[in-house]
This record gives C-alpha cells, structure tokens and sequence, in this order.
C-alpha cells in the first residue's frame, strides 16, 4: 500500500537552508549600528528598542525589520502607499541639494561656470543646516524641556528632535524658491504648485513616519519661513539679475506681476 504524505513525512521536509532562514526570521532582530547607537544614521534598531505595539506587530508578522538611515525611520514591511509616500518625503531634503550641486557642477564643465541658480540653493542647504545643527539646535538642548525636545518613542533616532533638520532645511528653500517665483517679473503658476507640492508636505511626512511630534516641526517650519526670507532678501539685495529656471522651462509665458519688489 503506497504511503500518504504524511505517513512517510515528505510533506513536513523542509530543505536546510530554508529551516536556517526560518528560524533566523522567528528570532527578534539584534542591534546594528555603522555609526553611534541612536544617530539613526546607518542603524538596525534591535528589538528590545521598540515599542510595545511594534513587538506585537513582529510577533503579528507585520513588522519584521526597523532600520534608521539618515535618521528616517524605516520599518519594513512597508505596509501601504501613504507610508511609502512620506519615506520618499522624508529623502527629499537631501535630494534636492544633491540635485543642485550636480546641476551646478555639469554646468561648470559644459558652460565654464555653474548655473547661479543651483549654487545658491546648494549655499542656502548647507549654510543654514550649519546654523541649525551648530546653534539652534545646541540652544534647544539647553533651554527647552525633553518632553519638547525627546523625539517619539517609535523613532529609530534618539538624538533631540526639537527643532528637525529636516523640515528646516526643506521650508528653508521652499520659502525661497516660492518668493522667488511669485515675486518675480513674470509669475508661473505651475512653478509656485511644484515648488508647494515637492517641498510643502514634509512636516507631515516626518509626523507620520514617527520621527518628529506636531509640535517639532511646527516650530522648525516657522523658524526656516523666517530663514527662507532673509536668503530671499540676500538673494535680492546683494546678487540680482540672475537668470531664474521658470525662465527656462516653463509651460507659458506667465503672468505679469506689478508688485515684483526692487532692491
């Protein structure tokens, strides 16, 4: 009489790598950091780090992996668009200064000097970052209670989250970018919904993903607005007649604007 499956156990077999995967994926994640535990930089944060309700996500199959990279906090599976939305928001703050520093070094090769545009963007990025990660950060520390400054529990990065870079460094140059274009000769509209629509979402995003509390990025957005319009005012009163991208790629020839302010 031939054997079922079960009698002669071909079904339970699993091959040996397959059992080593599975019980490597039933054991809770270790710590493992490139850098200094809690900077969120390049880290796997171990389990005995999470939350309550992320243990039980994990013990759910729902959660399997936090890594902290550029202190965004990762957690994978990513269960759904939103969550991928605001991940790809959180990245945007480094994206587009690394644009404009690409844009402003193939330009100095093909044209012999870089495009002012992305240059000064580039110095608005890295120069008020320095202000903030070396000043108003430092004061933050010092002045303000933890319950304003601790970041959320959830959070892979433990460094004080009042204010947050990220959103500093993203209003900064949204504000800009917007003054620019909406107090310029000829205003786009498209320019002043893309600027808006790249930038504008980032407080929410860093909300979202748990890195930051409401009240976080809610006072970094109104400090870089201020920061945004002093490199407006810099940008006009001490470098003007510059060529702006609007009046490059553009979807028509704009609005005519009375009010454009003169230095």
């Amino acid at each position: 009489m031939a054997l079922g499956p079960e009698a002669s156990g071909a079904g339970a077999y699993k091959p040996a790598a397959t059992q080593d995967r599975d019980l490597k994926d039933s054991e809770p994640p270790q710590p493992w950091q490139l850098f200094a535990k809690g900077a969120g930089q390049c880290e796997y944060q171990g389990f005995s780090e999470w939350t309550e309700e992320e243990q039980e996500l994990w013990r759910q199959g729902l959660l399997k992996h936090k890594w902290g990279v550029g202190q965004v906090s990762i957690r994978l599976p990513v269960k759904d668009g939103t969550t991928f939305l605001a991940l790809m928001y959180g990245y945007l703050p480094f994206v587009i200064p690394i644009w404009w520093a690409v844009w402003a070094g193939t330009t100095r090769i093909t044209l012999g000097c870089p495009r002012f545009f992305p240059m000064f963007g580039l110095c608005i990025a890295v120069g008020f970052a320095l202000v903030n990660e070396v000043i108003i950060k430092q004061v933050c520390k010092r002045v303000l209670p933890a319950q304003l400054t601790n970041r959320p529990p959830e959070a892979v990065c433990k460094h004080p989250g009042m204010p947050s870079g990220h959103v500093m460094n993203a209003y900064t140059l949204m504000v800009w970018c917007f003054l620019e274009a909406a107090l310029d000769k000829m205003v786009h509209p498209e320019w002043l919904f893309v600027i808006a629509l790249v930038l504008g979402p980032v407080p929410w995003a860093r909300v979202y993903n748990k890195d930051h509390t409401v009240a976080q990025v809610v006072v970094s957005a109104v400090i870089a607005s201020v920061m945004g319009c002093i490199a407006f005012y810099i940008r006009k009163a001490y470098y003007p007649n510059h060529q702006q991208p609007w009046e490059w790629y553009s979807a028509g020839r704009g609005i005519e604007n009375p009010y454009s302010p003169h230095f």
